[in-house]
C-alpha cells in the first residue's frame, strides 16, 4: 500500500492575543527564540494576512532583521553559501 504525505495545515491565529501566543515581539534574548520566530515569518510570507496579521508579522520581520544586523547572520550566511560553491 503506498504511504501519502500528511501535513497538518497551519493556521494562523486572527487575533493579536492569537499571534502573541506564536511569538511575543519582543527582542529575542536566545538564537533559538531568533530561529522560531523566522521560521514563524516563512508561515507568514505565502498567505494573504488580515490587518491584524500583516502589522504583526511587519514587527516580527523587523525584530528578525534587528538580531540579525546584531548577530551577522547575513554574513554568516553569505560565508555558508561561500563555501558550497567552492565545494
Amino acid at each position: 500500500m503506498p504511504r501519502t504525505a500528511t501535513r497538518t495545515k497551519f493556521e494562523l491565529p486572527a487575533t493579536i492575543a492569537g499571534l502573541w501566543g506564536l511569538c511575543a515581539l519582543a527582542p529575542f534574548r536566545t538564537r533559538a527564540s531568533y530561529e522560531e520566530a523566522a521560521d514563524l515569518c516563512s508561515k507568514f510570507a505565502v498567505r494573504r494576512l488580515t490587518t491584524v496579521q500583516r502589522e504583526y508579522f511587519r514587527e516580527l520581520r523587523a525584530l528578525v532583521e534587528s538580531y540579525e544586523d546584531e548577530h551577522g547572520e547575513d554574513e554568516k550566511a553569505l560565508a555558508q553559501l561561500r563555501r558550497l560553491a567552492r565545494a
